[in-house]
């Protein structure tokens, strides 16, 4: 959950486009040939600014920056543009955009928005930014849906709402409740609903789950719920990178003192709120697993929960875990 958003995540939103190789094989040109105020010219001084103030992944930066000011379908399109001159107006726009990079603030809040899976949200700070390891959740997930049956589900930590919006926009029979103790974060999750037209299937709740499930849906039960819950544990807070500690809300990240804290709120609501034969899915730390499958052999007799499986991620570390009830 907390790996670097301009590192792999942004990477991977470049590589949609095209290679970062096949961007700066023009590279060995001179760059006298190219006017001041091309995109060339602009995109070279500014990476090497990057550069020289360490800024993280400094070519997929100015890239995604170039890429939205310039108004493009998506971030290789940037290279069949190398030769066009930059307005007075894109000029100004895109050194305050470099300037917020400089900042260290995440490239998703800089241009505003960013792709999840075949989605395209809103992003804002402070609310959390949606790593490429939860598409590969959501992907998991939509395997075992059979989309020809009704399916009802919870997310709680929405978010933007990627989770819940990734299922309901792949999944036409679907229908979502999703919470989360941050307003903003709600509002956000509503934005992109409507952004998307799924707020017919949504409902959105404000509401912190370690209190208890709200009052709305207390009776309500589900074919599965989802989370991407805080998980870090509170004292590796200060040590995550500036764009994550300095721009993103930390409640989002807080696991408290082992990082279990939420999760071992959610496994409860579990408990009460799923069907028979329902599923929970969990994006956690790489070391949560073991100790999520021994709680539960604890206690999961009295919670009717049974551990099923933990699952890779893109990096190879065990990311997801399932659980069902019984």
């Amino acid at each position: 959950m907390f790996l670097s958003r301009s590192g792999a995540g942004a990477l991977r939103q470049y590589l949609k486009g095209r290679s970062i190789q096949a961007m700066l094989s023009s590279d060995a040109l001179n760059s006298t040939t190219w006017a001041p105020n091309s995109v060339r010219t602009v995109q070279d001084q500014w990476r090497s600014r990057f550069e020289q103030e360490k800024i993280p992944e400094p070519t997929t930066s100015i890239t995604n920056i170039l890429a939205h000011v310039l108004k493009l379908a998506c971030p290789g399109d940037v290279e069949k543009h190398q030769k066009l001159e930059l307005s007075k107006e894109q000029l100004t726009l895109l050194a305050d955009l470099c300037e917020c990079r400089m900042a260290r603030m995440p490239i998703q809040y800089v241009i505003g928005q960013w792709d999840f899976g075949e989605l395209t949200l809103k992003m804002a700070p402070p609310v959390f930014i949606p790593r490429p390891e939860t598409e590969e959740l959501v992907e998991l997930i939509l395997q075992q849906i059979d989309t020809d049956k009704e399916f009802r589900f919870l997310e709680i930590g929405c978010g933007t709402g990627a989770i819940a919006l990734s299922i309901l926009s792949q999944v036409p029979n679907s229908t979502a409740i999703a919470i989360d103790q941050s307003k903003l974060a709600c509002e956000l999750t509503k934005e992109n609903a409507e952004n998307l037209g799924l707020t017919e299937r949504l409902r959105i709740f404000k509401h912190k789950l370690v209190d208890k499930i709200p009052e709305a849906i207390e009776i309500e039960t589900f074919d599965m719920i989802v989370s991407n819950p805080p998980y870090v544990p509170s004292h590796q807070l200060l040590q995550l990178e500036p764009e994550i500690k300095v721009y993103e809300d930390l409640r989002a990240l807080d696991g408290g003192p082992d990082g279990l804290k939420v999760v071992k709120a959610i496994l409860k609501a579990a408990a009460k709120h799923l069907k028979p034969k329902g599923v929970l899915w969990l994006e956690v730390d790489s070391s949560h697993p073991p100790l999520i499958a021994t709680f539960l052999e604890k206690e999961g007799s009295e919670l009717r929960l049974k551990y099923i499986s933990s699952y890779k991620d893109l990096f190879k570390n065990e990311r997801f875990v399932e659980v069902a009830k019984l």
